[in-house]
Order: structure tokens, then C-alpha cells, then sequence
């Protein structure tokens, strides 16, 4: 019977041995926890093979940063003039005219006019001189009497036409009482020189309009913006409400004390980046607004926050490269000098930045590998210059 070989059994055996080893090994790496199952199976130069995309952790345009102090605090209003213009005017006349009423003869005369204005009329009255009389002269306005007597003079008073009775359109209708029982006499009135006149006023420079404006970094510093003026009038009792208007929102209306100062607070949200109007209107009377300016307040500075996240495999595998984590900022080339505070998870760095003509003054660079964290991350910056940043980004960067 033949003996069998031993080197070939002990082949067998380790071969046997082995793929018991190998398959506890595939099972005590599938019941590991994922995470570090990821860790043990990732390859060493694993990092290598992170995308471009993945490699930023952060990517923010920021725009301009402004430092409260050097901000405008005072915008001036040029002194506004409110008045009111009344003029006497002739607001219609009528050839001259006979008006008579007997048995057998009747005379009337009516006489149309038109009011453009009706609002701002006031005062007027019927002017006439009479050349002849006899009788009861009757004199109505849209229907209403505003005139009945026997008139003994050739200069006649003037007449009011009460407000209430005018309309746009008007009619004047002359009448003469009849004779009654004296058939033979005829009532007669000549009338020459009518004439309608009136007090027009002229209220389109009771208003006047301003325009101011706020740039974006007075904008987004603001606190509080107040009003101030002195209103110069020559009695309250002369002068009706002021208004003040700030992009059509009515800021303050009252009879303002002659002379006195006034201080009216914007509310907020009221004023707009850019274009801005200030409105003074009265509605009766004269005034003159005087040092007029509005008043600002804003934050010292201006300073932005932005948030970003590491996870747990980010994290691990930035410790285990050698590839830094770089925080670079992009300013406008305005070739203004910058100068703030750069603050990554509470740890603090300032810098000083001199923008040249060279494009790669453009750009402010600082490794932050060190100071990163796994889990929530924040880069706050604050001006202590005027910034104007273009872009911000926190990017694990392939060392090359």
C-alpha cells in the first residue's frame, strides 16, 4: 500500500489553516462599527483621491464690511419753503343787459360761468353797476336767492356768492318783480360792468421734496436715524398742519410751535439703500423748515459670521494627510489698504493687508489646520477698515 506523501499533507493543512484565518478576519471586519471599517480598509494615500469639490469646506461671496465711525453721520436738507399765494382774480364777466317784466312783456338773463379751481376759490362775489331801475330786482345762484331789493343807487355793494352754492358749473338767473295791477308800468332793470370775482390760491409750492442717499455700508450699519428741523411761521394760528413724508411714510403731522427745534425719529425699516425722499408739506399758511438734517447712528462695526462642517471622515483624514487647510480672502481691487480680524473657532488673528498694484496683493492667505474642529465650524470676520471682499473660502488644499 503506498505511503502518502507528507510535504503535499502539509501544503494541504496550511492552505486550510489560512483561509480559516482569512475568513475570521472578513468576519471581524464586518461586524466592526462602519466607521472603523472605513478607517481600516481606506487606503493610505486615500486623501489623494478626494475631489476638488469635497477639498472646499467653505465657499462665501461676503461683500463689503464697514466700520461704524467712518460712516456719514449727518445728511443736510436744503431749507424748505412752504407758502401760499392768494390772488384777487376776475373769474367771469357779461355784457351789459336789460331785465324788465310787465303784462305784456317779460325780460330775464342768465348768466353761466365756470370755477377750474373750486377748491382754492374763496370770496366771491357779483359786481354790476345799474344804469336804470324800477321794481324789485331778484337775483338767484344755482336756484338759490341771494339777492331780493328794490336797489335806489347806480353803485350797488358787492354781492357775496356764498361757497356752498358754487359748483363748478354755475348760473346766475336776474329777475325783475311784476306790476301787479298797474298794467300800464313796466319794472326795469339796466345792468352794465357784471362782473364775478374771487380770491384764488395757489397752493402747488405748499409742498417741496428732497432726495438724500445711503450707500450699502451706511445701510447695513444703521441703528437709528432721527429728523431734525426748526419751522419758522409767523403765528400758529396763521398756519395749518406740517407733514414730513420719508419715502411716502407720514414721520410727524401737527402745528408745530414757531421757532421751536424738533427732533422726529425714522422708524425702522423706513429708510432704503440708495435713493431716499424727504417730503415737507402744509395745508394752509406759510412756513420755512430751517437746518434741516437728518441724524445717524450705526454699530461700530460691521462684522459677518459664516458656519461650515467637518464630519467625522473629513476630519480624520485631514489629521492623517499632510495637506493644510487654507483660509484665503479675495478683496476688491480698490487699492485701498485692509486691515480687520480674522476669527476661526475663537481663536483670533489679525491682519494687515496692502493692496498694491500687484493682483496678488488681492489676496489674503493664513493656514488654518490647526484650528479647525470636527463637527461646527465659524470664520468671523471683522473690519477695523473698510472691506470690500469679493470671496471667502476654507479649502483642504492637495500639498503638491
Amino acid at each position: 500500500m503506498p505511503v502518502p506523501n507528507q510535504k503535499a499533507q502539509g501544503n494541504f493543512n496550511a492552505a486550510i489553516l489560512i483561509a480559516i484565518v482569512a475568513g475570521l478576519i472578513m468576519l471581524y471586519i464586518m461586524f466592526l462599527p462602519s466607521g472603523d471599517r472605513e478607517d481600516l480598509l481606506k487606503d493610505d494615500d486615500s486623501s489623494s483621491d478626494v475631489s476638488d469639490e469635497d477639498r472646499i469646506l467653505l465657499l462665501e461671496s461676503v461683500g463689503q464690511l464697514a466700520v461704524g465711525e467712518n460712516l456719514e453721520d449727518r445728511k443736510d436738507i436744503p431749507n424748505v419753503f412752504l407758502f401760499e399765494t392768494t390772488n384777487a382774480k376776475e373769474l367771469a364777466r357779461e355784457n351789459s343787459f336789460i331785465v324788465r317784466r310787465g303784462w305784456f312783456d317779460k325780460q330775464e338773463k342768465e348768466m353761466t360761468f365756470a370755477l377750474s379751481d373750486l377748491a382754492n376759490t374763496e370770496n366771491a362775489y357779483l359786481t354790476f353797476n345799474v344804469r336804470a331801475y324800477k321794481g324789485t330786482l331778484a337775483i338767484q345762484l344755482n336756484g338759490e336767492t341771494i339777492f331780493e331789493g328794490e336797489i335806489t343807487t347806480a353803485n350797488v355793494d358787492p354781492i357775496k356768492l356764498d361757497k356752498p352754492f358754487l359748483k363748478s358749473q354755475n348760473t346766475i338767473l336776474f329777475q325783475v318783480s311784476p306790476v301787479g295791477l298797474k298794467f300800464w308800468r313796466t319794472n326795469e332793470y339796466s345792468l352794465e360792468s357784471i362782473k364775478i370775482v374771487g380770491d384764488i390760491t395757489d397752493r402747488t409750492k405748499q409742498e417741496s421734496q428732497n432726495i438724500f442717499t445711503l450707500s450699502e455700508a451706511e445701510h447695513e450699519s444703521l441703528e437709528e436715524a432721527e429728523v431734525q428741523f426748526v419751522p419758522y411761521c409767523s403765528a400758529e394760528s396763521k398756519v395749518g398742519v406740517l407733514d414730513i413724508f420719508v419715502n411716502n411714510r407720514n414721520i410727524f403731522s401737527a402745528v408745530p410751535v414757531c421757532e421751536d427745534p424738533y427732533k422726529q425719529i425714522i422708524p425702522s425699516g423706513v429708510l432704503n439703500e440708495g435713493q431716499n425722499t424727504v417730503v415737507f408739506k402744509t395745508n394752509r399758511g406759510s412756513y420755512s423748515v430751517e437746518q434741516v438734517f437728518i441724524d445717524f447712528e450705526y454699530e461700530k462695526t460691521e462684522a459677518k459670521t459664516f458656519f461650515f462642517e467637518i464630519n467625522s471622515t473629513q476630519f480624520e483624514d485631514i489629521r492623517d494627510s499632510n495637506d493644510p487647510v487654507v483660509l484665503t480672502l479675495e478683496f476688491v481691487d480698490d487699492n485701498e489698504d485692509k486691515r480687520g480680524i480674522i476669527d476661526v473657532n475663537g481663536r483670533i488673528r489679525s491682519f494687515d493687508q496692502e493692496i498694491e498694484q500687484d493682483d496678488s496683493d488681492k489676496f489674503l492667505s493664513m493656514d488654518v489646520t490647526t484650528l479647525i474642529q470636527k463637527g461646527n465650524n465659524y470664520v468671523r470676520i471683522e473690519p477695523e477698515t473698510e472691506l470690500n471682499i469679493v470671496e471667502l473660502k476654507v479649502e483642504w488644499q492637495e500639498d503638491s
